[in-house]
């Protein structure tokens, strides 16, 4: 399985638009779901995690990466709810790491 830096970057980007996403939404005021704030702590969690295993060359990756695209792809669809240019952003970036971790997810790659 060959990886590039654009999977790099994609997974880092949604890793941290999802931690940067859950600091900003626990300092407002107003209250979010806890689904909400469940998908974005598990899709940053996940994300973070396949990077780290990325760096390393990890040799199953292939699972990770299907458990990155799972949870990216939920994590896009919870942000797209909202209007807010925080969470059409987090749901980009996640839309971004499905279409370049799919095919890895699938063997493809």
């Amino acid at each position: 399985m060959n990886t590039t830096s654009y999977h790099l970057q994609a997974c880092m980007e949604a890793w941290l638009h999802c931690e940067n996403l859950l600091v900003s939404i626990f300092q407002k005021p107003v209250s979010f779901s806890l689904k909400t704030t469940t998908i974005l702590d598990e899709c940053a969690r996940i994300c973070f995690g396949t990077l780290e295993n990325l760096n390393d060359q990890c040799k199953n990756i292939n699972e990770l990466a299907l458990l990155c695209v799972g949870i990216c792809e939920e994590c896009a669809e919870v942000c797209e709810r909202y209007k807010e240019e925080a969470f059409q952003s987090c749901a980009l970036s996640c839309r971004n790491c499905v279409s370049l971790f799919a095919p890895i997810a699938t063997g493809a790659i």
